[in-house]
């Protein structure tokens, strides 16, 4: 284990609240423009009714325009809230008529809309260096004799008021958000617990568990998605528990059928002196002993391979190819005996799925055989078909009586004084359900001779 790996409740917490924080951050960046456009729509009204009532104030007479400076000033007084007012007005030509001259006329742009019910723009812009918000009113002034007279009212207002009202509502946003970030944080850390402690407890009943015991675990109280994890767990404790019983068996069979030539060597070694022929007696009880462990060996092979997934047996093997490559391997043997040994297919090829090593392994085995239980001289022919394989000897056969159990482990179908560990066949049989073949044998004893032992693959597995 890691030890600077992050724990679930740490990722948890980075992939929830990373994203949310920048959510968080959004949303603070969209209250802050609605604050400032809720801020200017608000304070933009009431600039826009000190324009107004700036206008109600002015009267045009004998040519001129005259303001009522006390109550429009008194009127704007009473209205602040903080920010300073200004005003300007002038005619159509842009000409000034009364208030401050220094304030900045409209920019040149869109002409002013109609809102509020009026025709007015509103334009952020510069006094006396400070930032102000203007409202420019067009407004119709009617003299004495009914003329009209086209008028443009400024009123300019600092900000201060404004960026208060934006500020706070920015902290408030930001407090609200940074509470509920926190809260989701606590729920986070909260929720994690609660959600591994099924976990926990699930660590604990597999540390309580004996170191023999690769039984299936069956957890009723885990969450849904714990369960494919159980499931793999599951299926590996079954494997590794195969895998345990293989070795077993293998030392059990050891043990078993090695005590027996090892205790004759012995014996035969402690009479070598006295004996010259106890010295050819312990070759071949050696000879014996070390057949029996690769044949041991080969069995424990073929289970191994069974106990893997099927994937990893997936290969495609040449029964052709592979027939000649053991007789290759056998023909020196088979000529010193006597014996001969021979190939017949009527095929260039057949492909079938399997393991090359193991496959190989099965045949030698079915040769070895039949070399072995026959007398020299004997004729033993090896054939491959379009979806078999098979071994046909002319020896003497196997009596019928044992013919049903000849595949099973260290079972003898041969005489006494015929050396063996019954495990040929063992091997062939446990290779063959590997890779989906039938093992059949057919053999005639006395008077009639021979013995054939077939491979054969289903038409879906043999190309």
């Amino acid at each position: 284990m890691t030890r600077n790996a992050p724990s679930l409740r740490a990722r948890l917490l980075g992939w929830i609240l990373l994203p949310l924080a920048g959510l968080i951050t959004v949303n603070a960046w969209v209250a802050y423009g609605n604050a400032v456009e809720a801020s200017n729509e608000a304070y933009d009204r009431a600039l826009y009714l000190a324009s107004r009532a700036l206008a109600e104030e002015l009267v045009w007479r004998q040519g001129a325009l005259q303001v009522s400076v006390l109550r429009a000033a008194g009127y704007l007084l009473e209205n602040h809230t903080g920010s300073r007012l200004y005003y300007r007005v002038a005619d159509a030509a842009g000409s000034h008529l009364a208030g401050d001259p220094a304030l900045p006329p409209p920019h040149a742009g869109p002409a002013a809309s109609v809102r509020y019910h009026a025709l007015v723009q509103f334009e952020d812009g510069e006094f006396r260096g400070r930032p102000v918000r203007l409202a420019h009113l067009i407004h119709v002034l009617e003299d004495e004799r009914d003329q009209p007279h086209i008028l443009k009212i400024s009123v300019a207002e600092t900000l201060e008021t404004r960026q208060q009202m934006v500020r706070q509502q920015l902290r408030e946003t930001l407090l609200s958000q940074g509470l509920l970030l926190l809260a989701a944080a606590l729920l986070v850390v909260v929720g994690v617990q609660r959600g591994i402690r099924p976990l926990e407890h699930f660590r604990q009943r597999l540390a309580a568990r004996d170191d023999d015991d690769l039984s299936p675990i069956a957890p009723p109280d885990l969450p849904r998605e714990l369960h494919p994890l159980v499931g793999t767990l599951n299926g590996y404790l079954a494997r590794l528990g195969r895998l345990i019983d293989i070795r077993k068996r293998f030392l059990d069979n050891a043990a078993h059928q090695l005590r027996t030539p090892l205790t004759v060597l012995k014996t035969q070694l402690a009479l070598a002196d006295r004996d010259p022929a106890a010295v050819a007696a312990a070759r071949r009880t050696t000879d014996d002993a070390v057949r029996l462990t690769e044949q041991l060996l080969a069995l424990t092979r073929a289970e191994h391979a069974g106990a893997l997934p099927a994937a990893a047996n997936a290969a495609s093997v040449d029964l052709v190819a592979l027939a000649r490559q053991v007789i290759e391997e056998y023909l020196p043997r088979a000529l010193q005996r006597g014996d001969d040994l021979g190939f017949e297919t009527d095929v260039p090829a057949c492909e079938v799925p399997g393991s090359a090593a193991l496959l190989h392994e099965a045949l030698a085995n079915l040769i070895d055989n039949a070399l072995h239980h026959t007398p020299p001289g004997t004729r033993v022919t090896v054939r491959v078909g379009a979806r078999w394989l098979e071994v046909e000897d002319s020896g003497p056969g196997i009596p019928a009586e044992h013919q049903a159990y000849v595949f099973e482990r260290f079972y003898r179908a041969a005489p006494a004084s015929r050396r063996g560990s019954g495990l040929g066949l063992a091997i062939v049989r446990e290779i063959a359900q590997q890779y989906g073949a039938q093992v059949t044998l057919r053999s005639s004893p006395p008077p009639a001779q021979g013995t054939v032992v077939r491979l054969a693959w289903d038409k879906g597995q043999a190309t």
